[in-house]
């Protein structure tokens, strides 16, 4: 497997994916509602199918919120992780706070992981060992990395589906919190990941695979961490999507205090 193949073509079928996406956010779209009573929008589809024929080239497995799962993928090396739309309550509310995430895994562990944020025309990727990069809109790209903080923290938290053991958590350590900062699906994990915040935590047990695994790489290759509420790190291409622990990052380990 060439995977400097793989990772342009990733890089490609992202960008394209983030036009559409940005370019169905300025007109009327359509909404349907699944059968868990969430949304899912033309946008979702679009975005799922242009990432789909982007690598279709590739013997690469597929996993996708917007398609159905074939266990086979269980007995693959490699896999890709999409989620075409990641925060399609905040897309449909055009609050901005939406993004795609894309990522590789190999063998149980991503490898590649890509988010973009189309309402600010930012992409971030990480490759393992090899940090995260930031590319702005025009093309200049700059490596991030975590903040140091320890105190004064800066907390994430979801814009729509923020919850009471979260308030809490944060509600015990407030001592330590300097500000709690709402923001949608994986652009939480792309400002912890420039240091512009420093913990998120989510109790959630409805958030799968798709939600976290791009969102995971970003995190770590610019120094941070990111685990389950057990304090245990992903392993991804499980048979069961959801994360059933939920999840917790921060910008060093010291801050997993906040919910341990």
């Amino acid at each position: 497997m060439n995977l400097d193949q793989v990772f342009l073509a990733m890089l490609t079928a992202l960008q394209k994916a983030s036009r559409k996406v940005f370019e169905i956010s300025k007109r009327s779209f359509t909404i349907e509602i699944k059968e868990d009573q969430s949304p899912v929008t033309e946008a979702d589809f679009a975005s799922n199918q242009i990432i789909k024929n982007e690598l279709k080239c590739f013997p690469i497995a597929w996993l996708s919120e917007e398609d159905s799962d074939s266990l086979s993928r269980l007995e693959e090396e490699y896999v890709f992780v999409v989620d075409p739309l990641d925060g399609t309550e905040d897309f449909v509310k055009r609050d901005g706070s939406y993004g795609i995430n894309l990522a590789l895994v190999k063998d149980h562990r991503v490898i590649i992981g890509m988010v973009a944020c189309p309402e600010r025309n930012l992409l971030c990727y990480a490759r393992e060992n090899q940090g995260t990069i930031l590319r702005y809109g025009d093309g200049r790209e700059e490596r991030i990395h975590v903040s140091t903080r320890k105190d004064h923290l800066r907390a994430f938290v979801s814009k729509t589906h923020f919850d009471q053991r979260e308030e809490e958590a944060l509600n015990r350590h407030k001592d330590l919190i300097e500000e709690v900062i709402p923001l949608g699906a994986c652009n939480k994990a792309l400002e912890l990941a420039r240091g512009n915040g420093e913990i998120c935590l989510r109790y959630t047990d409805k958030t799968k695979e798709w939600d976290v695994c791009a969102p995971d790489l970003i995190v770590r290759e610019a120094g941070g961490i990111f685990v389950d509420t057990l304090g245990k790190p992903f392993v991804y291409n499980r048979k069961d999507v959801y994360n059933r622990n939920g999840y917790f990052m921060a910008n060093c380990v010291e801050n997993e205090r906040i919910f341990l």
